[in-house]
């Protein structure tokens, strides 16, 4: 029983460290849209220290294929002068079909619309892309960087209790 509230509470202040953190982090740096890096290091945050691997692994990759798509698909919709609404559409059908053979890039999807609705007249669709990646890849990095040192500490917590049995390295 002390070995699951040791590790409810590792969580929650996990993930609340990891938000405030990355949104911080951001902030810092000078990213204008902080929120994506504060809720990027929560949504990565999973139960298992591998399964938080993994999902920063998809949120990164899922990212950039989505930065990809969508500057390309607006790069060529600017010369047709096609709608947001369409570039929209057409990104997220790219994505949603290379997600649908790779879930774990699912996240492109919506990268798409968040960086084309960020988008302004005087600012190129690369740097909004880029800084919207940024975030998210910031906030994802943090996330994980939070869960490692979390388990590094109950793990190192657990060993000092009387009678451990190494199932602390199981959780993992």
């Amino acid at each position: 029983m002390e070995q699951k509230i040791i590790r409810t509470l590792a969580f929650i202040a996990r993930c609340s460290a990891a938000a405030t953190a990355a949104y911080e982090l951001a902030s810092l740096l000078g990213l204008t849209e902080s929120v994506w890096a504060a809720m990027s290091a929560v949504i990565v945050s999973q139960e298992r220290l591998h399964e938080t691997h993994s999902s920063l692994k998809g949120r990164i990759f899922g990212t950039l294929l989505g930065i990809v798509v969508t500057i390309i698909v607006s790069e060529v919709a600017a010369r047709e002068a096609a709608s947001v609404a369409l570039q929209m559409a057409v990104s997220v059908a790219i994505c949603a079909l290379i997600a649908r053979e790779l879930p774990a890039l699912r996240v492109a999807m919506w990268t798409c619309p968040i960086i084309l609705l960020a988008v302004r007249p005087s600012v190129p669709i690369v740097v909004v892309a880029l800084h919207r990646g940024s975030e998210v890849i910031l906030g994802a990095l943090v996330g994980w960087v939070f869960h490692w040192g979390a388990e590094t500490l109950v793990d190192a917590v657990m060993r000092t209790m009387p009678g451990h049995l190494k199932t602390s390295r199981a959780h993992r």
